[in-house]
Parts: C-alpha cells; sequence; structure tokens
C-alpha cells in the first residue's frame, strides 16, 4: 500500500511538471511567432501612435476591469451560497486567488483548487464550479464558432451552428446524467431565481469583456468594422480557453490576435499593444491581488474531499 501511495504521487508530481512544460512550450512559441511576425513587417512600437485621449480611456478601462471582476465574484457567491452562506470578501479570496493559483496549475486547476478548499461540501461545490465553467464555455463556443467563419471566410451556415449547439447540449444532458447524485443534488436544490442570476451576470461579464476589448482595438484601428473586431475578440476567447500558457495567458492572446488580424491591419503593434494592456489590467494586476489575498484562504477537511480530484 505505501508503494502504491508513493508511486501515485510521483505520477502526480510527473504529470504535474508535463503540463508546466507544455504550457512553457506553448508560450515560447507565441512569442517566437510574435517576434518572428515583427521582424517581417519590420513592426515598433517605436512608431506606434498613442491617442490624445488615451489617458481617460485607460480610466475607464480600468473602472470596467472593476465591474468585470465584481461581476464575477458575486456570480460566484450567488452559486456557492446554494452549498453555504459566504460572505462578499470570502468570494472576492476564492476567485482572485484561483486566478494567481493558474499562473503554475495547468488548465485553470488553481481556479478549483482555490474555490474548494475552503467548502465543507466539496461534492456540490464542484457542481458549483462546473455550471459557472459550463456556461462560460457555452458563450465561448457561440463566439468561437462566428470567429472561426469570419477567420477563414466560409459562409455561415446556420444549421452547421444550430447542430453543434445541439450537439453540446447532448453531451451535457449525458454528463448530467452520469454524473454521481452530490452532485446532482447541487443543480436539483438550485433555485430558478438564482440560475437566472447566474445566467444574466455571466452574460454581462462577457459583454464587459467585448466592450473593453472594442474600445482598445478601435481606437487603434479607427478603420476596422465592428464586426470583423467582434469576430476576432471571439477568436482570441476561443484559442485562450483552448490552449493551455503560461504567465496568464501572455503571448497566447497577442499571437491569437496577430494570427486573425494580420490580414485586415497594416501594423500590427496597433493589435498586440491594445492586448497587451488589456492583460495587464484583467489578469495581471488582479493575480497579484489575489496573490496576496491567497494567505487568507483557510483549507476545510471533509470526508467529501478526498473523493475529489
Amino acid at each position: 500500500m505505501q508503494v502504491k501511495n508513493i508511486t501515485s504521487i510521483e505520477m502526480g508530481k510527473t504529470r504535474r511538471w508535463f503540463w508546466i512544460a507544455l504550457k512553457a512550450l506553448v508560450t515560447l512559441l507565441c512569442f517566437y511567432f510574435l517576434y518572428d511576425q515583427f521582424q517581417r513587417r519590420n513592426v515598433s512600437f517605436n512608431d506606434l501612435e498613442i491617442p490624445r485621449y488615451f489617458g481617460p480611456i485607460l480610466v475607464l478601462q480600468s473602472f470596467l476591469m472593476i465591474l468585470n471582476w465584481y461581476l464575477e465574484i458575486l456570480r460566484w457567491k450567488i452559486s456557492v451560497d446554494a452549498v453555504e452562506k459566504i460572505s462578499f470578501k470570502q468570494a472576492t479570496i476564492d476567485v482572485l486567488g484561483g486566478l494567481s493559483m493558474n499562473w503554475i496549475l495547468p488548465f485553470t486547476a488553481g481556479d478549483f483548487v482555490a474555490r474548494i478548499i475552503s467548502k465543507k461540501d466539496k461534492y456540490r461545490t464542484t457542481a458549483a464550479i462546473l455550471l459557472n465553467r459550463t456556461i462560460m464555455l457555452l458563450l465561448t463556443f457561440i463566439v468561437g464558432v462566428y470567429a472561426l467563419v469570419s477567420l477563414f471566410r466560409t459562409e455561415f451556415n446556420f444549421y452547421y451552428a444550430l447542430g453543434g449547439i445541439i450537439l453540446a447540449l447532448l453531451v451535457l444532458i449525458a454528463i448530467y446524467k452520469a454524473a454521481p447524485g452530490k452532485l446532482i443534488s447541487y443543480f436539483e436544490e438550485l433555485k430558478r431565481e438564482s440560475l437566472w442570476r447566474i445566467l444574466v451576470l455571466s452574460l454581462g461579464r462577457y459583454m464587459v469583456f467585448f466592450v473593453q476589448f472594442i474600445i482598445l482595438l478601435k481606437i487603434f484601428n479607427t478603420s476596422l468594422s465592428l464586426l470583423d473586431v467582434s469576430a476576432g475578440i471571439g477568436w482570441i476567447f476561443f484559442v485562450r480557453t483552448s490552449i493551455p500558457s503560461l504567465i496568464g495567458g501572455l503571448g497566447l492572446r497577442e499571437t491569437s490576435a496577430v494570427i486573425f488580424f494580420q490580414r485586415l491591419v497594416d501594423d500590427l503593434g496597433t493589435v498586440v499593444f491594445p492586448v497587451f494592456i488589456l492583460w495587464i489590467l484583467n489578469t495581471a494586476i488582479p493575480s497579484f491581488i489575489g496573490a496576496i489575498l491567497l494567505w487568507k484562504l483557510k483549507a476545510h477537511n471533509s470526508q467529501d474531499s478526498h473523493n475529489i480530484a
């Protein structure tokens, strides 16, 4: 038994280092791609023209960043209140602490750990996390389909899109049917009013994302149409959700932006710079705050905690 436990620990360490290495490789490849594209096009940030009203825009973006994370914290609080009541302060520690832990753990596992570790009922808290992630994944899937259609300049087929949505719903139903009873109990006990509030907050947060991106991209690229900008944002979200990377997605976001917008703009700096600014506002600053809040995160042991991976 002891040998088995040691083997499991070693395998866990190996998997962890494997995913860290994979994320590091993806990040390095992204930076190389950006460097190569900049060299080929002779792009220089020294030539970038900063709009005169960029200062007020940054103030607005900072406000939207606060609104963005306020919506996420409130969404999480409502979701987990169906399991156990938590304060807004605790919800803030869970969300921002998880964001900072995502820098070192693969596939946003840090977010999962930070949100579940202080809860008594690990199963139903896991269900709350799954609900939040599924909603955001469905929204990303919808805008991702539109982005792919726009990127490859194919004709949008309503029936293909509808078929994809139906397939996604069938997969969710299958997962629901196969899920353990303790997970299902969360959804059975969740009030309809709470579910609607979670859906509205999820959509609201997505809209804040879009507004932030649209403002920054448009002030540097006034000639871009709103449809092209929206499709590009959907593409960036889709890639960021699908591919693991280090440093909170730094490099991957910029690479996906270059891939999409390189055929639409002459100066790639006008795309990379806004995306980088948004990374600082939406990821780097909240992650720094989350790293401080992690010291206030307390673990709660329960019988269920040993059964949650």
